[in-house]
């Protein structure tokens, strides 16, 4: 169990300093409304794949969760599992909606880059973008999450 428990641990990290490293980068970027630096950002993280590092960090660490409860002898159902569950959910959830929105603008900011979308719309759509409230909102939840697995309270 010690072993799935490490490999949990360590996958989780991965993933937690690969997504919140590639939101902080983003949200600065959009933060300082600067064009150039958001089109930087979103190509390196295109070309270094760490989207789908982080990702694929994400599902490791979950398999090996659930393998290190499986033969450690917890309680799948367990409220601090449960609620480590719903956790991860609202991750997924606010990844897939805030995060889509972030990398879109980003994605315009390559175009303009390129001459092929104009740069005041890109300003624009930062300066109505959520990307500062992502990475705080991520950040206290990845939090909670860690706080969760440590101190497995009863509900």
């Amino acid at each position: 169990m010690l072993t799935w428990k490490t490999l949990h641990v360590l996958s989780m990290i991965t993933m937690i300093t690969l997504f919140i490293g590639a939101e902080i980068f983003y949200a600065s970027a959009i933060w300082r409304r600067d064009v150039r630096a958001l089109a930087f950002v979103h190509r390196t993280v295109e070309r270094t794949g760490l989207g789908i590092a982080a990702l694929l960090a994400m599902i490791a660490g979950v398999v090996f969760g659930l393998v290190t409860a499986a033969t450690g002898g917890f309680d799948f159902v367990a409220p601090w599992l449960i609620v480590a569950y719903l956790l991860v959910a609202v991750f997924f959830v606010n990844a897939a909606i805030i995060g889509k929105r972030v990398v879109d603008v980003a994605k315009d900011a390559v175009k303009a880059e390129d001459g092929a979308h104009p740069a005041e719309d890109v300003v624009d759509d930062m300066a109505n973008s959520r990307a500062v409230f992502l990475v705080a909102f991520n950040a206290v939840l990845f939090v909670v999450i860690v706080a969760d697995m440590i101190l497995k309270p009863s509900l």
